[in-house]
């Protein structure tokens, strides 16, 4: 395909980047979303001049709607706390029993609790904690190394 530059403006411009987990499979949309709008739009208006905008702002339409869909559902199945019930009690205790929470600092704590027991990616929590993921990156290779102490103790 000849206008993948096209593709990747738009995906860049709803500030999906190629780091992203998902780039792939939002790429893949937006190729599907331009062949299916240069197909209705070459059916209506013969006019091939004006295709290129009316195509790229069809793109970013859809694909913010489907962001936006994302996020929906991300917002209303996220857990706010940690759900207890899906690991036994005796054995999410003992996996923590070596950490010294008072060593730990509220960022390091919370990390702890939303990265690595909830699994929720580093780029979240960026945005939540308004700070950048090289910084959080950062902490967390901090924090790895704290609990790793911790356990030789």
């Amino acid at each position: 395909m000849l206008n993948q530059q096209l593709i990747h403006g738009v995906l860049k411009r709803v500030h999906i980047y190629p780091t992203r987990f998902d780039y792939d499979d939002y790429f893949q949309e937006a190729t599907i979303i331009y062949a299916q709008t240069y197909v209705d739009y070459c059916r209506r208006d013969g006019d091939l001049g004006r295709i290129k905008p009316y195509i790229f702002q069809k793109l970013v339409w859809r694909l913010t709607d489907m962001l936006r869909q994302e996020k929906k559902y991300h917002d209303f199945h996220s857990l706010e706390e940690f759900d207890f019930q899906r690991v036994p009690e005796n054995e999410s205790s003992a996996m923590l029993d070596f950490i010294d929470w008072q060593k730990l600092t509220l960022l390091e704590r919370e990390m702890l609790q939303e990265h690595f027991i909830q699994n929720r990616p580093l780029s979240i929590l960026a945005k939540c904690k308004n700070t950048s993921t090289r910084n959080l990156r950062y902490r967390r290779d901090r924090l790895l190394k704290k609990l790793r102490e911790m356990e030789q103790q």
